[in-house]
């Protein structure tokens, strides 16, 4: 009996020793949803069909009239209107599309998943160049999945997507300069530059917002998005109106921006 009542007593601190440790896990769950949901909820003011399977990234051309975007199915590029109208389909086939952007020379990047890559386009579609970035790989589906350019220093900033998540800067000519963690985030699908303010914003599909960073990926203000998995982001920083494309529903969404 004695020994049985010994054996209760341990159970019974065993316990009152495991509350504070449920406490503390509850506790920092509801910290983490709270933080969560205080972000804001950008609202779209206008929602676009667009007639390309699993779309991706998303850059303005030449002029905020047009973008380019790829395809993950299909592995093309297209050159589409603000409004998802298709309006050309690029000759160049690759492999695992998931980036592309447009440069100052007439010329578009886009960027190879799986094989870290970035091939540069002329605007028909022809293949100029091929340079392979050299980054640890952890998973090959985890790899690139975004590249922008900026025109003040003309360098390129390409996203991996996760593990590890990081913002890659090269310069002109496609050599590493340096490289940023990221962690505001669960995964990171697409980036675009603010070249007036000299401003990233990233696109995560994962945790369905958009953050507004530093050229060092430095978070700046993050919202939320109402939209199923986000791969592709343009900020137009004339009229702060933020396009991003959805790959599951192939649509395009337009976003109003308050005033910087």
């Amino acid at each position: 009996m004695e020994s049985q009542l010994s054996a209760n007593n341990r159970g019974f601190v065993s316990v009152w020793l495991f509350v504070p440790v449920l406490l503390f896990l509850l506790f920092a769950n509801a910290c983490t949803k709270d933080k969560k949901d205080t972000l804001a909820m950008l609202e779209p003011v206008a929602v676009y069909n667009v007639d390309i399977p699993e779309t991706s990234d998303l850059s303005f051309g030449y002029s905020k009239e047009v973008l380019y975007t790829v395809s993950d199915r299909t592995a093309k590029v297209y050159k589409i209107t603000t409004q998802g109208k298709v309006l050309s389909e690029l000759s160049f086939t690759g492999s695992d599309l998931e980036g592309v952007c447009y440069a100052g020379n007439q010329s578009l990047y886009v960027v190879e998943e799986r094989l870290r890559t970035v091939i540069k386009l002329d605007l028909q579609g022809i293949k100029l160049e091929q340079k392979a970035i050299p980054v640890k790989i952890n998973d090959d589906n985890q790899g690139f999945e975004g590249i922008t350019n900026a025109t003040l220093n003309r360098h390129f900033y390409i996203l991996n997507e996760k593990n590890p998540g990081l913002l890659i800067e090269t310069d002109e000519n496609l050599n590493i300069l340096t490289s940023y963690p990221l962690s505001f985030a669960s995964d990171y699908s697409g980036i675009c530059v603010d070249n007036v303010n000299q401003q990233l914003w990233i696109v995560s599909d994962e945790s369905a917002s958009v953050t507004k960073c530093t050229m060092k990926g430095e978070l700046i203000e993050s919202f939320r998005i109402p939209v199923s998995n986000p791969e592709g982001i343009a900020f137009n920083p004339e009229t702060n109106q933020l396009f991003i494309i959805s790959d599951s529903e192939a649509r395009l969404y337009l976003f109003q921006i308050k005033n910087q």
